[in-house]
């Protein structure tokens, strides 16, 4: 079969597919979710825009999941505020994403959906409340809740020692606890309203990942429907200078 030819990516960055960190090939799926973490510099600028243009043309529909008022659980840590000014401070969030970068997915076949959407759907209630039961009664679902968020607290305290420092780690583990119930029970809506495919340029979504290909005695249905693909972003090579001399290891630091 004749590989399909799509248009040359052209923006100073390109879309590159980390086919050893996926759990399946993309190109088995004629409708993608790109998972939009606002804050995180690969969902802004020339790098969402190289984004956008790899998924319009390589499938059928494409839903744009802006996952803002999610964020809440995280501003409530670090900003130490109350929920209801975390949630007003998320949906902000995503109202000025959007509107910065709401002019990149304006195809007819490219859907914007807020996380809002999954917190009023009618099934979300029952949904959060059969994950919360299954994290109290699913010994393996409970460890590896629990040991996501040791290692994203071991990995922050790296990263920022004066924020993250030890005595707000109960604080920070159930704001982290909420959090992944919540993103669980609404990806599991997700899958069940459609095969997708989730792309992302960090680290492989918990959700995708969790009891993935398998039916679980009190999960929701569509848990373990989740497919993964993981992608990264490099400078543009097409936009390179052409016929000038590189010293050597201007072009190693190219490569």
């Amino acid at each position: 079969m004749k590989q399909k030819q799509f248009p040359p990516q052209t923006g100073a960055y390109a879309v590159k597919v980390k086919s050893e960190q996926s759990t399946a090939p993309w190109q088995a799926f004629t409708v993608a979710r790109a998972q939009i973490s606002i804050g995180q510099d690969y969902h802004e600028g020339e790098k969402l825009a190289a984004l956008s243009a790899w998924l319009a043309p390589r499938f059928e529909s494409v839903d744009i999941c802006v996952n803002d008022t999610l964020q809440r659980f995280s501003l409530m840590f670090d900003h130490d505020i109350a929920r209801d000014a975390a949630f007003a401070m998320a949906l902000h969030d995503g109202d000025t994403w959007l509107a910065r970068n709401g002019a990149l997915f304006t195809a007819p076949h490219v859907n914007l959906i807020r996380w809002n959407r999954w917190l009023e759907d009618s099934r979300f209630a029952d949904t959060h409340a059969k994950i919360a039961t299954l994290y109290q009664s699913n010994t393996e679902f409970h460890h590896a809740i629990d040991g996501n968020i040791q290692s994203l607290w071991e990995r922050r305290l790296r990263l920022y020692p004066g924020r993250y420092e030890p005595a707000r780690f109960l604080h920070f583990a159930e704001l982290s606890r909420q959090y992944l119930l919540e993103e669980i029970s609404a990806f599991s809506l997700m899958y069940t309203d459609k095969t997708a495919i989730d792309v992302y340029p960090g680290t492989t979504i918990f959700a995708a990942l969790v009891f993935q290909g398998r039916a679980v005695d009190g999960a929701p249905a569509g848990l373990g429907n989740g497919h993964f693909c993981r992608v990264d972003f490099s400078r543009n090579k097409i936009l390179q200078p052409a016929n000038i001399d590189i010293a050597p290891n201007d072009a190693a630091r190219r490569t």
